[in-house]
């Protein structure tokens, strides 16, 4: 059975933190380990928020001792601007405490990555950098990376090393995994991936070597770290291309009762004119025409990639999303979402080829959802009619409505919510800008 990060901790991470690296760990469960909202029929939801400098986009944050880390970069779109960034700033009032420099992303214009290591250290990846700070937001080190890109995703693997990923969404171009020791930012292996790839790649640690699953715009496949090397697992790959299906590449993927997940459809209006710019998101944004095909989340066993799932959840044309499903291994449930058609849902899993629905409502949710296993809650945003976007939380099991509050900000942000320190989290809102705090409050 699939280990869960929220039970095992986050090793090598900081201790003392609620949410040391994206997504919540390295399987990308999105699981809180702090306890949930518990929100009662007495009480609301509340929001306290803070607009950035104009042109910056806020991706998440990170904590440590009951410190807050907020960090972000350029907006795309921008020619001329293009640097990382990360504040610490008060948790209440969202104020700043203390700033980093200036972080190089070498031109590029796309949501990176950050994590807080057991020594304190933070490491980012922004554009083709990576960097590496104090708790002091002290620049300590940069490295530049081999491939003149942005990249997605920056993760640890068991024995301590890092490895980051370019994005390509030209297929005639191959992606690469830098391997990379935080101790000195020394590089250690490139490793050219079999396809062009752009959602955040898991990493599911194991006995012998780890595994790490990534997409390319038709394919699923298996890199093997062991030794200080990647290699591709030549006996594990499974397609979801659908033939005549008008699809989308997928985003990100999780890992979860001994499979991998995730959801096709992802090729949104404006990530074209982003990321065929060169540097990336330097470009006018244009929005291109959406792909046809509903929506669809591909289920792949880690144990034998033959044993493959395609659910369509909702079944609506041109369905379009920009994160993984959330999958919650102790209750078998499924949760998927069309940002575009504005549908939401969960399932149980009930083995190989077997769903059952268990709700569905019409929430048009963007982000990476955020679910807290003691209470059963699940934090989600909700793109409305108007393109205004509301916080949201349900129950994971009923997609009973606990809480909702308008966030006075526009448009998908295909972010991550985090948690807080005491019946709150905080929620990102992308290229709008803005970092929000929503908090249990009486009626």
């Amino acid at each position: 059975m699939t280990v869960q990060d929220f039970q095992l901790g986050t090793p090598g991470y900081y201790p003392n933190s609620n949410y040391p690296v994206e997504y919540g760990g390295v399987r990308r469960q999105k699981h809180a380990r702090s306890p949930g909202l518990n929100i009662q029929p007495n009480e609301n939801l509340a929001i306290t928020s803070r607009q950035f400098p104009r042109g910056r986009w806020v991706i998440a944050t990170l904590d440590v001792d009951g410190r807050l880390f907020v960090y972000g970069c350029s907006v795309p779109g921008q020619p001329d601007i293009s640097f990382g960034w990360i504040e610490e700033v008060d948790p209440i009032t969202l104020e700043t405490i203390n700033t980093s420099p200036e972080l190089s992303t070498g031109g590029h214009n796309w949501c990176g990555g950050a994590s807080v290591l057991a020594d304190g250290t933070i490491i980012t990846g922004f554009g083709r950098y990576i960097h590496k700070l104090n708790l002091d937001l002290e620049l300590i080190a940069e490295l530049e990376l081999p491939v003149d890109q942005a990249h997605n995703g920056v993760l640890r693997l068991s024995d301590g090393m890092m490895v980051t990923r370019s994005m390509e969404h030209d297929p005639c171009r191959n992606s690469v995994f830098t391997l990379f020791d935080p101790s000195n930012l020394e590089c250690l292996q490139a490793f050219e991936f079999v396809g062009s790839s752009i959602g955040r790649f898991c990493i599911d640690p194991g006995k012998d070597y780890d595994s790490l699953y990534a997409t390319t715009s038709s394919h699923i496949h298996r890199l093997i770290y062991k030794d200080q090397k990647l290699s591709i697992d030549p006996d594990w790959s499974a397609s979801y291309d659908l033939p005549g299906e008008d699809q989308g590449f997928a985003w990100c993927n999780t890992v979860g009762d001994d499979s991998v997940w995730f959801m096709d459809m992802g090729n949104l209006p404006p990530v074209e004119s982003i990321m065929r710019a060169y540097p990336v998101g330097t470009k006018p944004i244009e929005f291109s025409p959406q792909n046809q095909a509903p929506v669809r989340v591909h289920r792949v066993s880690t144990h034998d990639s033959s044993s493959t799932d395609v659910l369509a959840p909702f079944g609506l044309a041109a369905g379009g999303q920009g994160a993984s499903p959330l999958y919650v291994q102790d209750k078998s449930i499924l949760m998927a979402f069309d940002t575009l058609n504005r549908k939401t849902g969960a399932w149980r899993f009930n083995g190989a080829g077997d769903f059952t629905e268990l709700w569905v409502r019409d929430i048009g949710n963007s982000n990476q959802p955020l679910y807290y296993p003691d209470t059963g809650e699940v934090i989600l945003d909700d793109v409305l009619a108007d393109h205004s976007v509301d916080a949201v939380v349900v129950d994971i099991e009923t997609g009973e409505e606990k809480g909702r509050v308008a966030t006075g900000t526009f448009f998908g942000a295909a972010m991550m919510a985090c948690p807080g320190f005491k019946r709150d989290y905080y929620v990102a809102s992308g290229v709008h800008g803005a970092l929000c705090r929503v908090y249990v409050s009486e009626s």
